[in-house]
């Protein structure tokens, strides 16, 4: 190697916040009917995005399986409903991980309001037979400390609350 070789220095400093960087807050937050269990766990925000996750579980039928993806409607509780992107779910028996992807909100204040209106089952009865089980399964949340999915939550706010 020519030259010298220089010493790579590195400073340490706390976090802090990074304008656009991606982030999620825990949901935690489940609904049921008789039949079908609907758990949201996690909102992310990334880029131009917000993605709520969970898992759907038929519970007391172990031949049924859902048919489709549920619809999950998501709005501001002082807004219209945000664009849907794309769902997507993984099954696994009669528990399928779901993910709802929307428009990011700009703005958006730190409340919200999902909704399913019904789920499609499917399940074997002389062949395939459909059914959609109606609904609401109703959440209502809010992103913690006032944050909203405008903008990104400041790391500072947890550091040393222990609680």
């Amino acid at each position: 190697m020519h030259g010298s070789a220089r010493d790579l220095e590195i400073t340490r400093t706390r976090a802090h916040g990074v304008d656009g960087a991606p982030w999620a807050v825990a949901l935690n937050s489940t609904a049921a009917s008789d039949d079908i269990t609907v758990t949201l766990l996690a909102l992310a925000v990334v880029e131009d995005v917000l993605q709520v996750s969970g898992v759907v579980r038929v519970v007391g039928r172990p031949d049924v399986q859902l048919s489709s993806i549920p619809m999950l409607s998501l709005a501001t509780l002082d807004g219209p409903p945000l664009g849907l992107v794309r769902a997507h779910g993984l099954p696994s028996g009669r528990l399928v991980w779901v993910s709802w992807t929307y428009e990011r909100p700009t703005g958006a204040g730190p409340e919200y309001q999902a909704r399913i209106d019904h789920i499609d089952l499917a399940y074997r009865a002389g062949g395939l037979v459909k059914e959609a089980v109606p609904g609401p399964w109703v959440f209502t949340f809010s992103v913690p400390d006032g944050r909203s999915t405008g903008t990104r939550p400041d790391p500072q706010a947890s550091i040393g609350e222990a609680g």
